[in-house]
């Protein structure tokens, strides 16, 4: 199925909004996996409006398994439910339940890697939130599981340079996953075309800068009136439908 990772130079950009749009909308079962080494809870205390994570996450899941492989079960076990969609599963998987435990947070990914493969092997969909990429980056590892970079970025000058600084390190470390960019509020002032011509990194798609409608995602706010016809929610849907075509042009013709 493949890994999707999205991470962000610097700002707030949306990263965490735009994973759990693709884990929501992705036509198929998901898990949204918080890989962000400076938690926020954010989908917790956000979309899901102050849910509990009741002590289920990625390190709890780590800890409880020490000594015995973790299978697919035991991590989705340890997942949330995000929707209450009857046709696909859609779940997540908190991140660190504090600040300061970057290393607890590398080692419990490294227990996990070949669950999270196994997952994706089963044609669930993994979306990772790497929140911002920072000097040490998601866990090796979680990259080298990933076979497309997603990297969000404003169109401004003060968020292009720097995208510019952070770039480089992010495209050496993803290796040979693919590397994109998303871009929030195109033209203001930079465009796609610029943009991708500029840094020489594909622009998969372009996020609607709409912040009403994005809190619906970021902080679980009600949804304006003819939100799934707006803008913002077609630039989403577009984005997942350029994903999705992608994964489906890569795929073996027998498979598809």
């Amino acid at each position: 199925m493949g890994v999707i990772m999205l991470t962000s130079a610097a700002g707030a950009p949306g990263v965490t909004s735009t994973a759990l749009a693709l884990a929501l909308l992705w036509p198929g079962d998901t898990v949204l996996i918080d890989a962000d080494g400076h938690p926020s809870q954010a989908v917790l205390a956000g979309y899901l409006q102050g849910t509990d994570g009741a002590g289920r996450g990625v390190t709890a899941l780590a800890g409880s398994q020490r000594g015995r492989s973790v299978e697919p079960v035991d991590l989705l076990s340890h997942c949330l439910p995000l929707s209450t969609d009857t046709q696909h599963q859609r779940l997540f998987l908190p991140g660190m339940p504090r600040s300061g435990a970057g290393q607890l947070l590398v080692g419990a990914f490294e227990l996990i890697l070949e669950t999270l493969h196994a997952v994706s092997d089963a044609g669930i969909q993994v979306v990772i939130d790497a929140g911002r990429f920072g000097a040490d980056g998601p866990p090796a590892g979680l990259v080298g599981l990933t076979s497309t970079v997603i990297v969000l970025t404003r169109t401004s000058l003060r968020a292009l340079a720097a995208l510019r600084l952070h770039l480089p390190v992010i495209s050496q470390r993803a290796g040979s996953a693919g590397l994109g960019l998303v871009l929030v509020g195109e033209g203001q002032p930079y465009t796609a075309a610029e943009i991708s011509g500029q840094f020489g990194v594909p622009v998969l798609g372009r996020l609607v800068d709409d912040p009403p409608a994005a809190a619906v995602l970021s902080d679980g706010a009600d949804a304006p009136r003819g939100f799934t016809r707006g803008r913002y929610a077609r630039s989403l849907r577009d984005l997942v439908d350029r994903l999705v075509d992608e994964r489906r042009s890569l795929e073996p013709e027998g498979a598809r």
